[in-house]
This record gives C-alpha cells, structure tokens and sequence, in this order.
C-alpha cells in the first residue's frame, strides 16, 4: 500500500500541501505564544517569515542533497524534513523531534490519502482509504489528548494521625485593618503605565551595569530600545499594600520570578500582600520584570541582581521611613524585615539575605555593599537554587529565619530545591529563629501567582502537561496565605503560637485544603547528634558519639538525591527486608542527654532494600512504620512506634505530562526524596537511641539528620 501512494505525483502534492498547512499551523501557534515583547503582530509576522523563508530554503537545500544521492523523492523528502525541523525546534526542543515526526508523518500521509480517494486503481483507492480512516482516527486520538485536563491519575491517599488544632486565629483571614494602596517607581515607565507619571512616589534608578559586563551586542542595545532604560537605570518599581493606622508596622518585600517579561508578574501577589496589609504589615511586591527573559534571550547574570535589587529597595524604605515628608513617616517598623520570593525569585530573596550581611561582591570587589538592614526571615516559594552561587558556593545564611514552600507537581522547578537552601541555613544559638519546609502534594508552580495558572510551561508544551490531579488555584494559594502569614506573625511580630503550625503542619488541618503535606523544622535549640556529613566512617556520630547496626541490608552513607541530581549534602542509607530477626540501627551517645525531643529528618524511598534488578514485591504506596526505642541513663528502656507520632508517606510519586516517554526525559524520576520530621518527646536522660525495623516487612529510608531539641511549649 504504501508503494502505490507513493507512486504518483498527485500523492506528492497531496503530502507537500498538508507539509505546509501544518508549517502555517505550527506558525501561528508559535507566534500567538512566542511573547517576544513586540506585540503579537510582530510576533506572527517572525514566525511566518521563518516559515515562508526557512522552511523552503531548508526544503531546496535538502532536496538537492537528496537529487545527488538519487534516493527518495526530492521536493517530498525536502519538505518533510524541513517542516520536521521547524515544528521540533519551535515547539519541543530536545524533547521533541518523536512527537513531531510522528505529528508530521500522520498529516502527510492524511494528505496523501485525500488525493488518492478517486485513483482508477483499486488498490491505490483500497490503500488511501485504510491510510484515510487510520490517521483521521489518530487525529481525533491527538486532539482528545492534547485538549484533555491529563490522564486518570490514582492519587495517594494516607490517613493521618490528628492533632488538637492550634489555640490561634486563622491566619489566612483577614486582620482589622482597611487596606490602602499605592506604585512608587521611575515615573517614566514605557510599558509599564502604573509606573509612570501617575506613581505616588517617584523613585531614582541604581546603575546595575557593574553586574553586566558580559553582556554586550544587540541583546542590551534590544533591550534598552524596548524598555527604555539600560542596565545602568534599572527603576525601583513597586506596589505596597500597606495599614490604614498609624503603625509603625513590619515591612515585607516579594519580588516575582521568571516570565515572559511583556506579561508582568508582580500584581500576582496582589492576594498574598493585601491580606497581609490587613493583619498589620506593610507588603511591597515588587517589579523586576525588566530583568525576565525576552526579545529571544535570557539576561546573563541577572540572577544575583534580582536579590541586590531588594535591598536597593529596602534602602528607599529606610529612607522614606525618617523623612516627615514621606507618607510613609514614622509607619515602618525597621527592626523586624522579611524577603520573599517566587521561583528566581525565592533565590533573589535568599541572595538579598546573604548580600545584606556581605562588605563587597563576591564575585566582584569593586562592587560594595552597605546594608546590614534587620531582615529577620526569608521565604522562598517554589524557589530556584543553584542558578547563581555566590563565588561558586553555595549561600550559607546564618541567624535568619528561613521559610520554603513547594508543590509536588511543579513541572518547572520540578524539583525541591529550596530543601537545599535549608540544609545551608544554620543558627549560631544567640537568637531566637528556626527554619521549615512544606512540600504539597498535588500542587503546582505557577498557581502561587495569579498571573502565571496552571500551566508551567508555556504552549505548545504545555498541552501535554497532566492537569488533572492539581489542587484548584484558590486552594494552593489558599496553603500560601496560611503559611505565609503566619510565618510572619511569628517572626516579625512575635506571635510565637503560630511557630507550632511549622513544627506540624497538622495543627493547622481546618485553615488547609485535603492533600498531602510534608514538612521538616529546626530550630536555634537543635543539637545535631547525627549529620552524615563530617567524614566517611559510618560508625561515628557528628557529637562523638558511636554508630552500630545490626541486619541491614543497606547502610551506607551518600549524597541525598533530587529527582535529577543530588542535594551535595549526605544522608544515610537504611535498608532492610522480612529478616526473622529485625534490623537495628543503634546510636550510642558520649554523654546522657537530658530530657529533650528526639527530632528525626527521614524519607522512605522505593529503592529495592536488597539492591537488585526489578521491582520490590511490596506495596510502594504504603507508610513506613518502625520502632524507637530510647535507653536511659538508669538503664530503663522505653519504645515507642514512629506511627504513635506521626505518618511516614510514602514517596509521592508524580506523572507531570500525559505521556510517560515525556516524563522520563524531561522531569527523570517520577519521585524524589522528601524528609519528614518525626518528633518524639522523652522524660529522663538517655544515653542510646535504637531504631528497630519490626513493622514495615522491607524498605529503603534515608536519614538526612537525628537531633535533640529543647521542651517542646504546650
């Protein structure tokens, strides 16, 4: 059948025209979602003139090639590959030369078979017909997949062990206070109208050149036309929610992450900062759009600038907050500060942090810092890590309160990286600040925005995302304002009862949506016992302790693994299986300990605890359940089970795109390592700590730390 389509000349045409209905096809698409920053005629004219000029050069070239080697039909052959090339580069990248072959294979041989419907053969007719019925078939599959929510997904569903709720006020609800409004800014903004003369306080531009000097040719000299500025000008744009009342009140500034930089972000916060504003805070959101990907590039070492901007912003505030003609006279509290962020963002804000404490650059001495503003916290939503390391490390922030939150189903940040921020956030013991994380089952990246929806990546892509199983938006952002709030009720305003909503997520149930939550916490009272990370004997502890271990069939010490990489911190490695006799993995302490409350940082994992090729026997979707068993220093022996105190999930295993193929290329795992503090009080001084694995018949956990922290408040 195929020989006789592709015999005839009609069947050639019949294949080119469809080749360049889906170029035209593929072209609008591209330019409807290029968001260049043109406008979308610019835009739609770009991706045409590449189609109109492209393709056919392409097509010609390969053509010729193919007339030399006498092989396939030439202008055939020479359009396909070249539509092929189009379609993969413009639409999926890396990920997509499959799925465009197969798009462009479908539609041709559609073509082809619509000229063959009335051939005087009959087994041409035969064939075009069974070629007809098989791709408009296809066709129908694609576009039902394409335009679905996603696959039907089991979601994981865990009963978990409750908890009296907080003796507190939902902090989600809004506070007392009416809740005024206004942009500060350059006043000549170009595309940005709220910017410009109508701003309520005119703002100067920082000369942000100096972290620029790579960055030369049409890309600036772009740039600046569309902007109007260069990087020796960048404004100091914002919108504040602020208290009508007399204060003085907490400042916190967030600041957006990447986007198309012609569809701003900032106002995505609008919900997050007006809530705040009624609960007694100033909340500024920031705009740093200028510094987004756009007019076909991404800004080289934009990275560290967006946290330098902050505290530029920051020094304005301090300003205004002592001068009696500002509005802002007397109404900021500068003691009590916090940054924030979304996606870079979250790093600009940890970068701000870092800055704040920093005499110089570290990459640049030339470049000085005069800060040391009191920024007391940090949050970072869905945060990049990584992206900038300050002289090529990473940031160590010390002595400030660190909040990071992140969705499971993140299909942009997809993997947990602001749980590597928190292993580099430590605290000298001379203040009162702790740290956490929550991770969210079912909960995306771009929802924490109301700009940015439930897609995280942008079209056509994003038509094979899995939406199906993501929490509705106002859930998600739901979990932000309840968290977010109260992490700055406790750290900016002492409001120290909502610090227990961290330690436990569970004491906050009735204010959170039905899913899945993980969360770890330190605090400035944690006394490391074990690690990992200090050297390569498995048998000593960070404290002096001894190590022992008893029918593992797994222990070993290793850097604990993303979905794609690895955290550059070390864990242990715990394995055992349906041994008669239960594993143990015993620590022995150099001193009794008074009474405290062991803190243990565990995730399980669905490795194989025998270390072999194929899939475990047992049900990967179940919790993990084991014994701790404490001795005293009187030699008195207390156990307890993990389950008494918490619930261990299991791996919350993802599928971000409708199509397994995909995901394994794009996103790797379909699960990474995500650690549960489990919390155990105890009464009398102990000297060892046992973990006995007589519950769970086989697994593979990993141990990111074992601690003791101070009395837990009623």
């Amino acid at each position: 059948m195929f020989k006789a389509i592709r015999s005839t000349y009609s069947a050639h045409r019949g294949a080119i025209l469809a080749a360049v209905l889906t170029m035209f096809w593929a072209a609008c698409v591209g330019g409807l979602n290029l968001h260049s920053g043109f406008g979308l005629v610019a835009d739609l004219l770009f991706a045409f003139l590449i189609a109109l000029i492209g393709v056919p050069i392409a097509a010609l070239l390969i053509a010729c090639l193919l007339a030399l080697l006498r092989l396939l039909p030439r202008l055939l052959t020479g359009f396909l590959v070249a539509v092929f090339l189009f379609i993969s580069l413009l639409w999926f990248q890396a990920e997509g030369w499959v799925l465009a072959a197969l798009l462009l294979i479908t539609e041709c041989l559609l073509g082809a078979s619509l000229f063959h419907l009335r051939d005087q053969s009959l087994w041409k007719r035969i064939a075009a017909w069974s070629f007809l019925l098989l791709t408009l078939g296809a066709n129908i599959y694609a576009f039902r997949l394409l335009h679905s929510d996603g696959i039907t997904e089991d979601l994981i569903q865990i009963k978990e062990k409750p908890l009296p709720p907080l003796a507190a006020a939902d902090p989600s609800q809004r506070g007392p206070y009416a809740v005024k409004t206004l942009y500060y800014g350059s006043g000549d903004s170009l595309r940005r109208p709220e910017f410009g003369p109508s701003v309520a306080i005119r703002t100067t531009t920082v000369d942000g050149s100096p972290f620029f000097k790579n960055f030369k040719g049409w890309r600036p000299w772009i740039r600046k036309r569309y902007w109007g500025f260069g990087m020796d000008k960048l404004p100091l744009n914002a919108r504040v929610f602020y208290p009508d009342g007399a204060g003085p009140f907490p400042l916190f500034l967030i600041v957006h992450g990447n986007h198309e930089m012609s569809v701003p972000s900032d106002n995505g916060y609008a919900y997050l900062c007006e809530l705040l504003a009624s609960r007694g805070f100033i909340a500024v959101t920031v705009d740093e759009n200028f510094l987004n990907s756009g007019l076909f590039h991404d800004p080289p070492a934009q990275q560290p600038v967006r946290g330098w901007l902050l505290l530029e912003h920051l020094r304005l505030w301090h300003a205004w907050a002592k001068d009696p003609k500002n509005p802002f006279y007397g109404k900021v509290d500068l003691s009590s500060i916090a940054v924030g962020g979304h996606s870079r963002g979250g790093e600009a804000a940890a970068t701000a942090a870092l800055f704040n404490t920093l005499q110089v650059d570290p990459e640049d001495a030339n470049i000085h810092f005069h800060y040391h503003y009191a920024i007391k916290s940090v949050i970072a939503i869905a945060p990049a890590d990584g992206q900038y390391k300050p002289a090529q490390q990473w940031r160590i922030l010390k002595d400030v309160n660190y909040f990071t939150l992140q969705g499971a189903n993140d299909s942009d940040v997809a993997q947990f990286q602001g749980s590597r921020q928190y292993d580099h956030v430590s605290f000298s013991g001379n203040v009162d600040a702790f740290k956490s994380e929550l991770y969210i089952y079912r909960a995306n990246h771009g929802q924490f925005n109301t700009m940015w929806g439930r897609t995280d990546i942008d079209v056509p892509s994003s038509w094979f995302l899995n939406l199906r199983p993501l929490l509705p938006p106002e859930a998600q952002r739901q979990i932000a304002k309840v968290y977010i709030s109260a992490f700055l009720e406790a750290t900016l305003k002492g409001q120290t009862q909502y610090q227990e909503l961290f330690r436990d997520y569970r004491r906050a149930r009735p204010w959170l949506p039905d899913t899945l939550y993980v969360d770890r916490y330190q605090d400035q009272t944690y006394k490391p016992i074990c690690a990992f990370n200090e050297d390569a004997d498995l048998t000593t502890a960070t404290d002096g302790g001894h190590i022992s271990a008893s029918g593992l069939t797994v222990w070993r010490e290793a850097k604990i693994p993303m979905r794609s990489g690895d955290r550059d911190y070390n864990g242990v490695f715990l394995g055992w299986h349906k041994n008669q006799k239960p594993a143990s993995y015993t620590i022995d302490l150099p001193s009794a300990e008074p009474a405290q409350t062991l803190a243990l940082s565990v995730a399980a994992t669905d490795d194989d605890p025998l270390e072999k090729d194929g899939d475990e026997d047992e049900e990967k979707n179940e919790t993990t359940d084991f014994s701790i068993e404490t001795v005293a220093a009187s030699g008195a022996t207390t156990r307890v089970a993990l389950s008494d105190f918490h619930v261990l999930l299991p791996p919350l295993h993802v599928q971000f795109t409708k199509l397994e193929i995909l995901d394994s290329r794009m996103y790797k795992n379909s699960w990474e390592p995500v650690f549960q503090t489990i919390r155990i009080p105890f009464s009398a001084p102990i000297k060892q700590i046992r973990l006995i694995f007589d519950k769970t018949p086989a697994r593979v956990i990993i141990i990111s730390g074992v601690g003791l922290e101070g009395v837990l408040s009623k």
